[in-house]
């Protein structure tokens, strides 16, 4: 008896094609953070493009008044808008007709599923999780390379408006300088407290740190064990979740190792969104017939793209030890 395919179809839907969502979200420290801080959302306005609304100054049209002043009703003149173009992702669900006449009863094909689901999971984490430093968003997703920089973003030129440039340092930092708290130039934490200075606009902070595992050793190493351990409510629900977690003035310090060597990354989450398309927020299509094949194939289907909407709230180093 042949597989019922609407069977297969539904139970991958149903079943398998949720947990593959939970863990792609759950593999990776960065985007386990910006899930946890709602910063994963669905993109509900349409367009071809996502636009982000920006406000780059204040407003003109204020001040103080006394009897019959004259307002200031000009309008403003403080709004612009960047746009990204959607990531596309795909895995695909292939069933052969070898898999086919080897797997007949019910827990047989559940099974086949799994394994090939997790097939095509292992492959959405593994693009998603590299993307969201270095892609470059000719079909995916625009990483944090780029849009933690001082060059052209979501079609606004950082080197024309000083409002549009995260901060950046490529300055070389050797480990001996790093862990040396007498060195007032390349001290980590001193190195720190300066882009924590340079990000610093109406009150608002970075809210985390994310770098390499060699690089948050680094970092460990100059702290007193009592030190070492989350002390914050958010920084113990990352722990919980599985990762290695330290904190900086109570900011969590993430270990990533698919975060490009040397860097260390300061974001502000609160100007970070991963938008989703609803229609392919891990899309099943079914399983279809190739003409010249025997199987079956299926597509999981993501639409996603990385924005900010403050590019000034982050800071990025790109030139701490590598080894």
């Amino acid at each position: 008896m042949a597989l019922n395919y609407d069977y297969m179809t539904a139970t991958t839907r149903e079943k398998f094609i949720p947990k593959v969502q939970d863990n792609i979200y759950n593999s990776s420290a960065l985007l386990k953070t910006l899930f946890i801080d709602g910063r994963v959302k669905e993109y509900l306005k349409g367009g071809r493009k996502i636009v982000e609304p920006l406000r780059y100054a204040k407003m003109g049209a204020s001040g103080t008044y006394s009897g019959w002043d004259v307002f200031d009703v000009t309008p403003p003149d403080n709004l612009t808008a960047s746009e990204y173009t959607w990531g596309n992702y795909y895995a695909s669900i292939a069933i052969s007709g070898d898999d086919e006449d080897q797997n007949m009863g019910d827990a047989q094909v559940v099974n086949l599923l799994s394994e090939r689901t997790q097939e095509a999971e292992d492959k959405l984490k593994d693009d998603l999780t590299t993307d969201i430093y270095s892609g470059t968003g000719s079909k995916g997703i625009i990483g944090l390379d780029e849009a933690v920089g001082t060059g052209t973003y979501g079609g606004i030129a950082g080197g024309t408006y000083s409002w549009w440039q995260a901060g950046a340092s490529s300055t070389a930092h050797t480990r001996a300088q790093l862990i040396d708290s007498t060195d007032t130039t390349h001290f980590i934490n001193i190195l720190f407290q300066a882009a924590d200075r340079s990000c610093l606009h109406k009150n608002e902070v970075p809210n985390l740190i994310v770098t390499t595992p060699l690089i948050w050793d680094i970092y460990e190493s100059t702290l007193q064990a009592i030190a070492r351990y989350p002390k914050t409510d958010r920084g113990r629900m990352i722990a919980d979740a599985g990762f290695d977690v330290l904190e900086w003035r109570s900011r969590p310090i993430l270990k990533d190792e698919l975060c490009p060597a040397g860097y260390v990354y300061f974001l502000n989450t609160n100007f970070i969104k991963i938008y989703v398309h609803p229609q392919k927020n891990f899309k099943f299509t079914g399983f279809k017939v190739p003409t010249n094949q025997d199987g079956r194939i299926g597509q999981v289907l993501l639409k996603t793209q990385l924005t900010l909407n403050n590019r000034r709230m982050h800071y990025k180093f790109s030139g701490f030890p590598t080894s």
